[in-house]
């Protein structure tokens, strides 16, 4: 998730939503492992023994733990031994995971080109940004769009991906600008048939191709 080389398809990470029960999310999880690049297990609510719990189950079941990146819970990270993990911008700095745990790969969440470049001069070998889209997630607030978006991926080195309201149809749009990939929560973990959805996704993903930048 952190390397660029020349012509590989665009990634698709699918963003746990904290709504299911530890035993249906690891079911769902393991439905649409196929289609997906990675997982960015997001469960707020959730226990460290939970997590746990849950990354046992996965890993019983073989799904690739390269796939795994536990959202801001390094504690569980460490516990699981999964290598990667993402940053909100309330938890953990990028360089005090760099400095105390050096086996991991860290991504932050950001959500201005201030914050993408303090990210990528900190270390981070990746960059979330949204949201992009309205989404029901983010009720109220307004969508940041794609003109920053834009800008981030001009000025910034790092991988770049976007979430936040993403549909299969916004895919050739994003491609354009040429981010790393997309990260999609609500249109795979509520959907009624993940598998399905997440297909759907990867489909419009293998369409087009994130091509190196210098």
């Amino acid at each position: 998730m952190w390397q660029r080389r020349g012509v590989i398809g665009v990634e698709l990470v699918a963003v746990t939503n904290d709504r299911l029960e530890v035993d249906s999310l690891a079911r769902v999880m393991i439905e649409v492992e196929p289609f997906v690049d990675y997982f960015i297990i997001r469960e707020r609510t959730k226990t460290a023994a939970e997590y746990i719990n849950l990354i046992g189950q996965l890993t019983e079941a073989s799904v690739n733990k390269e796939k795994l990146i536990v959202n801001d819970r390094v504690d569980v990270a460490v516990a699981t031994g999964i290598n990667k993990v993402q940053l909100p911008g309330h938890g953990l700095t990028v360089q005090q995971v760099k400095i105390n745990f050096s086996q991991f790969r860290a991504g932050r969440s950001v959500h201005s080109v201030k914050e993408a470049l303090e990210a990528n001069e900190a270390g981070a070998d990746w960059l979330l940004y949204g949201h992009v889209f309205p989404t029901d997630c983010k009720r109220g607030l307004p969508a940041r769009g794609l003109v920053e978006l834009k800008k981030i991926v001009e000025d910034v080195p790092a991988n770049i991906y976007a979430i936040g309201g993403i549909k299969p149809w916004h895919v050739a749009e994003l491609c354009e600008i040429k981010i790393r990939g997309i990260a999609v929560m609500s249109s795979i973990f509520g959907s009624s048939d993940p598998a399905s959805a997440a297909a759907e996704y990867y489909e419009a993903c293998q369409s087009y191709h994130s091509v190196e930048r210098d």
